[in-house]
């Protein structure tokens, strides 16, 4: 990736809030959040081993599988696009949030070693609410806002980037990028924000709602001594 500064290396949460400040006026921010400095801004889709095979013969392999297992059936092929990447599929898609916060916990949420990065940036091009072409077809870096259709990409704030070419990753200099910021936070801090941002509701529960999270959740406290120190576990 190009060479980006960093804002500022965050080393306490007042120093994260701080610097979320700078962006609050503009709504069109988004954020991601990386475990690792070195890490691009490349949807899966454009990765090895994915990269390889055409995304789109994928994702129609990949859906008519899925159709026997959805409850609402999603509307036209940008929808089964937003289901297949909530999934796991390898797609097109870049998970962004409109929260900093929840992209500062999936920077800090893997206990890697080195500093973690929460990326900052804004778009020129939304994709139309009304867009129902193929979206391989759509030749422009741009903004993708789905229905909610999982209680899990409305509890992180979630929405996408669609990649005409998922092999390159976003940079400063894009087409379509107004602007890409870099927050670093530094290694130290890491397991003690990751604490934080659980005290003020940004966990496994909360972001991956159901049993699954929460078990998730759980299981880190543990790890973590975080709670149980104390004598009412009813703190979780």
């Amino acid at each position: 990736m190009d060479t980006l500064v960093a804002l500022t290396m965050i080393s306490s949460f007042e120093q994260l809030h701080a610097t979320f400040e700078s962006f609050r006026a503009d709504k069109r921010w988004l954020f991601r959040g990386h475990a690792h400095l070195d890490w691009t801004l490349t949807p899966k889709a454009g990765r090895d081993p994915y990269r390889k095979i055409d995304d789109q013969v994928v994702f129609h392999s990949w859906r008519r599988q899925a159709v026997a297992y959805v409850t609402a059936r999603p509307q036209n092929d940008w929808e089964w696009l937003a289901v297949a990447q909530h999934h796991g599929l390898a797609t097109r898609l870049l998970d962004w949030s409109s929260n900093p916060l929840v992209a500062s916990y999936f920077a800090v949420r893997e206990a890697l070693p080195g500093d973690a990065v929460v990326y900052a940036a804004k778009f020129k091009s939304a994709v139309p609410p009304e867009e129902k072409g193929s979206p391989k077809e759509f030749r422009e870096l741009a903004v993708f806002r789905t229905h909610r259709i999982a209680d899990r990409i409305t509890n992180q704030g979630g929405m996408f980037t669609i990649h005409p070419d998922p092999t390159s990753p976003i940079r400063s200099d894009s087409t379509g990028v107004l602007g890409l910021e870099v927050i670093r936070i530094a290694e130290a801090f890491r397991p003690k924000l990751r604490a934080q941002l659980s005290y003020y509701g940004f966990n496994d529960a909360t972001l991956f709602p159901g049993l699954d999270g929460v078990s998730s959740h759980i299981n880190w406290t543990i790890e973590s001594q975080e709670y149980w120190k104390y004598p009412v576990p009813s703190m979780l």
